[in-house]
């Protein structure tokens, strides 16, 4: 399992929810898009960091970031 590419696609999926939850919450709408975003998001984040052989590092994001890109996309 790659917990690089979990890590990234959870992150990514809390940076997409989050413009939607403060629009929702500005226009005083139940914020469900971006609720479900967030558990999903998190939820994956969560079980990389938890379920990674090397541990997480935050300074690494980085490198993390840009080897899943190297590796998926081109």
């Amino acid at each position: 399992m790659d917990y690089d590419l979990l890590l990234i696609v959870g992150l990514g999926l809390v940076m997409l929810a989050l413009p939607s939850l403060f629009s929702a919450l500005i226009e005083d709408r139940p914020p469900v898009a971006a609720g479900i975003g967030l558990v999903l998001g998190s939820g994956l984040a969560g079980w990389a960091v938890l379920s990674g052989e090397r541990g997480f590092d935050p300074r690494a994001l980085p490198d993390v970031l840009f080897t899943v890109i190297g590796r998926y996309i081109l």
